[in-house]
């Protein structure tokens, strides 16, 4: 049976901002998204760009994740010079525009085609969901403003759609648990999993343990859950049988995201 990779209470969480976004998406919304579009093309003019020419195997790696996730706007990939792992998605905010996916030179320099796949595929899952409109409207409209309930709603609905996009970058990787692992070591601890000999059974296991301080009040973060709860999440993205069955298990996960502080 074919998973669903959308997180129900994300999808539904979406649909409750962006209809109180929506509706006041005024001139000056517009006069803001003019100013976005500026100064994200202004800083894809500093960023390596990736495209046949200049980076074909990495270009082509790109567009084969695009294809798995069948995706088919037109989007801009670049590379930042920086030696941190990490990803970036940019909303343009305009469908005339591409939406940006920045990858640093760490992770081109770092992970194997398998692992990029990942990290790619997680940002393209952020352009599937469209969140970054959600979340571009949202802090233009209220800055520092919103009522408490509203951005607790939004603070939520952050968490739950990096778990969403961890989901397409588990897709994008042909479903390896293997690779989720390996990149993984990289990610969060700069190192090697080949170095220690460790297994992906006996690493997720210890995750298990790791992450359980996390369901009980564990500090989740602004933007992103503690990776050894996004870590169990597609442990169970991958393990589970039937939709009934990961809703059921993610459970414990979504409660401690939904019940976070802000």
């Amino acid at each position: 049976m074919k998973i669903n990779p959308i997180i129900p209470q994300r999808e539904k969480l979406h649909n409750i901002l962006w209809e109180q976004v929506q509706p006041n998406s005024t001139y000056q919304i517009d006069l803001e998204l003019e100013d976005q579009k500026y100064t994200y093309y202004n800083e894809s003019c500093y960023r390596f760009p990736i495209n046949p020419y200049t980076t074909p195997s990495l270009s082509f790696l790109c567009d084969s994740v695009k294809e798995r996730l069948h995706i088919h706007s037109n989007i801009m990939f670049c590379i930042e010079n920086d030696t941190y792992i990490n990803g970036a998605c940019m909303t343009s905010g305009n469908k005339e525009y591409p939406d940006i996916v920045r990858i640093t030179s760490g992770v081109v320099n770092m992970l194997t085609n398998d692992e990029l796949a990942f990290i790619i595929g997680h940002e393209l899952g952020h352009v599937i969901m469209q969140n970054g409109l959600v979340q571009l409207f949202f802090c233009q409209l209220y800055k520092d403003t919103a009522p408490n309930h509203l951005y607790h709603q939004f603070h939520v609905y952050q968490l739950l759609s990096e778990l969403e996009a961890d989901r397409y970058g588990y897709l994008a990787c042909g479903r390896n648990l293997d690779t989720f692992v390996s990149y993984q070591y990289k990610f969060t601890g700069g190192i090697d999993q080949q170095r220690f000999g460790v297994s992906t059974d006996t690493f997720l296991k210890a995750n298990q343990r790791h992450m359980q301080k996390f369901l009980h009040g564990g500090w989740l973060g602004k933007w992103h859950p503690a990776h050894a709860l996004r870590i169990e999440a597609i442990r169970l993205f991958a393990t589970c049988k039937t939709n009934r069955e990961l809703q059921t298990k993610m459970k414990p996960i979504i409660d401690s995201i939904m019940n976070c502080d802000d």
